[in-house]
């Protein structure tokens, strides 16, 4: 019979789906002419539609017997084993399609995501930029270009691979996603909040894609939107929906409630538990072995709080671990933070699966998470138990809502009886929440506030928070606050320009002129610290408190004003001014927050005595002692252990 006839037979069998019988047809078509493309093609079609794919890969492999040269069979082949997770066999196999077809694109591209899966990130972009070369028109390549640039943390290449993408199709919505995300590292929030936008009017499904929407709204104070969104994500989140990220809801809404619901949605949605490794065993090793995990060991808030930690571990009893998954960098806070460990790993290239495994070999007993689900999380190492026990602490403000994660670190004040139902974690209670670097120092450089066009006698309000955590309602505030207090001003930090301008313009709608209002530009650490010696009093944010900068300015004697509310990042500044034994300056109601910042700006006698009993209180409380923060935060971490190697269920842990 000739081939043409039993090409036409396979056809029609494989369109009736009578799969072993155009199957049997198509051994004695190949036979007679093992070149034949058409039957090659219609082998890997049949291939794909097959149910078992362990079936399809031995049709394929009985198929490539017959036709040994045939790079339609290998690729398929290749690419069959990509979407099963075996790329070692998928490289094989695609590689030798490519020897046999040196210009095909589909072989080229297929290696580059089998080598990018496999966390080979230099020899997938190589592949991918071979590809492109062949196929400059493939909007799918440039958009895993673009990927592949994000994880070597080259943002202005995934840029142009992204823009690349959506001109090839401008339908593409993750494309435009992706896009939107990385203009929004260089603080081009117009830009990305525009690309966010299209990427929503194509898909509104997207998961948390109206929440990212609604944080870039945060990011430059258009607060229009986000007064009435709030009923939406209430519902939406109160219903499962995945419609908002854990970290920007908790600077929106004052609400426990919801931050542990919309944890709860994103681990699940995200970052499932994983237990691809099995089981992890127990260690015997003589010292607590305590990994730190967090992409932000340089110059970053969680470091300025945590590097004194690091170095103050009692070696004789913890061995300590430093797991960097960030950027590479080399400033003088990754310098110090990177002795300060026994052992410190830049697994910024490595997978969540191998730096989790990284972990279990090396017999991590504790693996302490510093970033949650912030900025370049890699949460998927935790779902994969990266070590028998597992906390959060000190990067993201709240439950991470994970079976996971066994303890959270916090204190009474941050996680009182009547809030404890709102975390999933067991709480490790220290006396004081937050660790503090006893060791910081502002510079020598003299700052006058004539230096930022402030009259000498001016009362000097600052909050140097990034703008996401100023609100409507607490701005509102303070333009009440300065109105009652005419010869004062705020400092603010201008972290970037869309936020300025908007503050600027809301104010002077509001009959503030924007005189009133100095934007502080990022100085190096030790400059920012002493800066701090021009302001009077800090106003406090809310729900999203200050952290490091309300340590900062506490340690630099500029007194902390906050409103507390019950969510975790709403107590943080109330915790920092009780182990200070400052509760006064903690506020339930906002009427008390605005009547005690007037009155310390109007009355000196009144700003001078509290500001005494701060300079007081850092030497006699234990806030800034890092050495008793030390002894309580270890004796936690034992008292965990233990537990564990005792085989004893996760409690609270209770550490004075």
């Amino acid at each position: 019979m000739a081939t043409q006839t039993l090409f036409a037979n396979a056809l029609t069998f494989a369109q009736s789906q009578q799969y072993q019988a155009a199957i049997d047809v198509l051994v004695k078509l190949l036979k007679a002419e093992p070149n034949h493309e058409g039957a090659q093609q219609l082998i890997g079609a049949i291939s794909n539609a097959l149910p078992n794919k362990n079936q399809s890969i031995t049709l394929l492999k009985e198929f490539i017997g017959i036709s040994s040269s045939s790079p339609v069979l290998l690729y398929a082949l290749g690419s069959l084993h990509l979407e099963l997770g075996n790329y070692s066999e998928a490289i094989l196999h695609l590689n030798h399609a490519l020897d046999l077809d040196p210009n095909s694109f589909e072989s080229l591209h297929d290696i580059g995501a089998a080598y990018a899966l496999s966390g080979n990130k230099v020899a997938a972009l190589e592949s991918l930029l071979k590809a492109a070369k062949i196929n400059s028109q493939s909007a799918d390549l440039f958009y895993n270009l673009g990927r592949l640039y994000d994880d070597q943390f080259e943002y202005g290449a995934a840029i142009t691979a992204y823009r690349k993408s959506v001109e090839i199709n401008s339908s593409f919505t993750e494309a435009w996603i992706n896009l939107g995300i990385d203009l929004g590292v260089y603080k081009k929030y117009s830009e990305s909040l525009r690309c966010l936008d299209i990427a929503y009017a194509q898909n509104p499904n997207v998961d948390f894609l109206y929440g990212d929407c609604l944080y870039l709204h945060m990011r430059m104070c258009l607060w229009e939107k986000l007064n009435l969104a709030k009923d939406n994500i209430e519902k939406g989140v109160m219903k499962g929906t995945r419609i908002i990220p854990p970290f920007p809801l908790s600077a929106l809404i004052d609400s426990p409630t919801l931050n542990l619901e919309a944890a709860k949605i994103y681990t699940q949605a995200r970052y499932p538990k994983n237990s691809s490794l099995g089981p992890i065993s127990n260690s015997s090793n003589k010292k607590i072995k305590v990994g730190y995990f967090s992409p932000d060991f340089h110059e970053h808030p969680v470091s300025y709080l945590m590097a004194e930690v690091f170095e103050l571990h009692d070696r004789s009893q913890f061995e300590i671990y430093g797991f960097s998954f960030g950027k590479p960098n080399n400033d003088a806070m990754r310098q110090r933070v990177e002795s300060s460990f026994d052992h410190f790993l830049d697994v910024a290239q490595n997978t969540p699966q191998e730096i989790a495994s990284m972990s279990r070999e090396m017999g991590i007993d504790i693996a302490i998470d510093l970033c949650g689900f912030t900025e370049n999380a890699r949460t998927e190492i935790f779902a994969m138990r990266a070590a028998p026990i597992q906390a959060s602490y000190i990067g993201f403000l709240g439950s991470m809502g994970a079976e996971y994660i066994d303890y959270l670190i916090a204190d009474e004040v941050i996680v009182p009886p009547q809030l404890r139902q709102f975390y999933s974690e067991k709480i490790i209670y220290l006396p004081s929440y937050q660790a503090n670097d006893s060791k910081r120092a502002p510079s020598e450089k003299y700052f006058a506030k004539s230096d930022f066009g402030i009259q000498e006698d001016q009362f000097v309000f600052c909050n140097l928070n990034n703008a996401f955590k100023i609100t409507q309602a607490i701005f509102d505030s303070w333009l009440r606050i300065l109105k009652m207090t005419p010869n004062s001003v705020m400092l603010l930090y201008a972290e970037n320009a869309e936020a300025t301008k908007n503050l600027l313009e809301y104010a002077s709608k509001n009959g503030v002129a924007p005189q009133r209002f100095v934007f502080a530009e990022r100085l190096t650490r030790a400059d920012y610290l002493a800066r701090y010696k021009i302001t009077d009093l800090f106003l406090d944010t809310t729900p999203y408190n200050a952290g490091t900068t309300a340590s900062d300015a506490l340690w630099m004697d500029i007194p902390v004003i906050t409103l507390q509310g019950e969510s975790f990042p709403s107590r943080v500044a109330s915790s920092l001014l009780t182990h200070l034994d400052l509760p006064e300056l903690i506020h339930q109601s906002m009427a008390g927050y605005e009547t005690q910042a007037v009155e310390l700006a109007t009355y000196p006698e009144k700003y001078i005595d509290l500001k005494n009993k701060l300079i007081a209180n850092k030497n006699s409380t234990r806030l800034f002692n890092s050495n008793l923060f030390m002894h309580s935060y270890e004796s936690a971490l034992k008292e965990a252990n233990t537990l564990f190697c005792a085989n004893l269920p996760l409690k609270d842990i209770i550490s004075l």
